[in-house]
């Protein structure tokens, strides 16, 4: 949509892990090359954690797109929660393998028949389990028989799990140590420096960018690091932000002002917790308050009206001396006037107008919330609508296609919370 106005080839901040816009930095080259070097050198257990939105899975698809080493076999595992007999279905399926039955033990002895045929063609498996944490810890438990599928020199399976840093405390249970102590190669990734941040959101414009005029003033990418904690995924859902307000509004670079209204809608500060009001926002609802009571007391001054149904009065605050307040909301009266003759003075200030009342329609807005830690959907539907139940849920993932499932939100993910019907 803002495509245009910026001059770019493509939406720079979408949250999918596309590996065509990976930032290497340090610590990302570290993740990439322990997962290279595990599985050439064929060291059996391969680990990589690190917190939500840091670039795990971007990290996974980039080597799968990059590696050219022949003789690589890969099995994609998107959804480990699953018991040993499935994830065995599942392999036998990708290599197009028939097996004997659902009898385990028969199935593991026909995957090793397959491998070992393989191993002879100087081929291997590479099994990759993204979201591991989320795994059942007896097919974790289980996955050891697969590692036992070994030759002399070399394990027969190489499996690479992908992780939240939930996965190191699974694999800390005592009985998991067994395949705990068999993981050969393991790195953690961890939000990124400020320097980095900042270096990640003009990397990211760069590579779609058709000219060199920068999206962003040097204050605004300062202003979205400064929010974002280091995680990749917030920084792709304020600098997107950003940009379509920015489009809206055709400022170009993007302000940092722009930004401070984004993280005011977004109801980030810094941590990822909700915002207080800050003191400005006091002297805004006092003066709001004295404009009430300017309003009405027109109504009190004036003879009795003929009955007249209730009308609705904006009032427009002055904008504040300094930009980077956001602007306050419209103060809405309800109050009976009468029809008048000739313009009255009440004393109000110069800057405050009285629109037309049939120009002030009753919109029905959208709630945009980001997920902090420790919050659900019901929790969140219950700050918004003031209760939740199970037709204000469907609504909400309706409107929502990432949500897969009500009771399971990711931190960091971004939640349209609609209109209440």
């Amino acid at each position: 949509m803002y495509k245009e106005f910026f001059n770019l080839s493509a939406e720079p901040f979408r949250i999918t892990p596309d590996p065509g816009f990976l930032y290497l930095t340090d610590q990302h080259k570290e993740a990439l090359a322990a997962i290279i070097y595990g599985i050439a050198k064929r060291k059996g257990f391969i680990c990589i954690t690190g917190e939500v939105g840091v670039g795990k899975t971007t990290i996974l698809r980039s080597y799968l797109d990059s590696v050219d080493e022949p003789g690589l076999r890969f099995v994609y595992v998107f959804n480990p929660n699953v018991s040993f007999q499935a994830l065995l279905r599942h392999i036998f399926k990708e290599i197009g393998h028939d097996y004997p039955g659902d009898d385990i033990a028969s199935m593991v002895d026909s995957l090793r028949g397959w491998l070992m045929e393989r191993h002879r063609k100087r081929e291997t498996l590479v099994l990759l389990i993204d979201e591991a944490q989320n795994m059942p810890i007896g097919t974790l438990e289980s996955l050891r028989m697969l590692s036992n599928l070994e030759t002399a020199t070399e394990k027969l399976v190489q499996i690479v799990l992908v992780g939240q840093p939930e996965l190191e405390q699974l694999l800390g249970e005592r009985q998991l140590r067994q395949l705990e102590s068999r993981i050969a190669v393991r790195t953690r990734l961890g939000p990124l420096s400020r320097k980095d941040a900042a270096a990640y959101v003009r990397h990211r414009v760069k590579c779609v960018a058709l000219d060199d005029r920068p999206a962003f003033s040097d204050a605004a990418v300062t202003e979205i690091v400064r929010h974002a904690d280091g995680i990749p995924r917030r920084i792709n859902v304020l600098a997107d932000n950003a940009l379509m307000t920015a489009f809206g509004r055709k400022l170009r670079p993007v302000p940092v002002k722009v930004v401070r209204e984004v993280v005011v809608d977004l109801r980030l500060k810094e941590g990822g917790r909700r915002r207080r009001l800050r003191p400005w926002s006091w002297r805004w609802l006092t003066a709001a308050g004295a404009a009430t009571a300017a309003v009405a007391a027109v109504a009190v001054l004036l003879p009795d009206p003929p009955a007249l149904p209730p009308a609705k009065v904006v009032v427009h605050l002055p904008k504040p001396d300094s930009e980077q307040l956001p602007k306050p909301e419209s103060v809405q009266l309800t109050a009976p006037l009468p029809p008048l003759a000739a313009p009255i003075s009440v004393g109000m200030p110069a800057a405050a107008t009285l629109p037309d009342i049939s120009d002030a329609p009753d919109t029905p807005r959208r709630t945009v919330r980001i997920v902090a830690p420790g919050d659900t959907l019901a929790g969140l539907s219950q700050q918004v609508y003031g209760r939740y139940d199970g037709t204000l849920l469907d609504l909400v993932k309706r409107h929502n296609p990432a949500i897969v499932d009500v009771d399971r939100i990711q931190v960091g993910q971004m939640i349209e919370f609609p209109a209440k019907p």
